[in-house]
């Protein structure tokens, strides 16, 4: 039997994670980051070790100085390169220390990455 070609799939920028050098409280850390938010998105949850410390974080959670924000679309909203850039140049402007960044991509609708607890 032959192969037959594929048909590529649908590839959707969803949001971005943005990673964070900060000593700050995460609570500090969230207000920070949702001052730079222009609309059609949203802080979803900020991660420190892999575990999720904002919203509804156990205050007990050892942290370190290393914060994965997760920005998301919101329903019936995507992402577009140039929101990716003005979001990374609010967060210079404000004198967040990002230090990666990394694109969320769905594929036919299915997530090209990994959720975060509680997602």
């Amino acid at each position: 039997p032959t192969a037959s070609p594929r048909k590529p799939a649908v590839k959707e920028l969803v949001g971005i994670d943005v990673f964070v050098h900060s000593t700050q409280p995460v609570e500090e850390i969230a207000r920070r980051m949702q001052a730079t938010i222009t609309g059609g998105y949203e802080l979803a949850m900020i991660t420190n070790r892999g575990v999720k410390v904002w919203p509804q974080g156990l205050p007990e959670t050892f942290c370190t100085d290393h914060w994965r924000c997760r920005f998301l679309a919101q329903p019936g909203q995507s992402f577009n390169p140039a929101m990716v850039v003005e979001l990374l140049r609010r967060l210079t402007l404000s004198g967040v220390d990002f230090v990666k960044t990394e694109h969320l991509f769905t594929f036919d609708g299915e997530p090209g990455f990994s959720l975060g607890q509680g997602q």
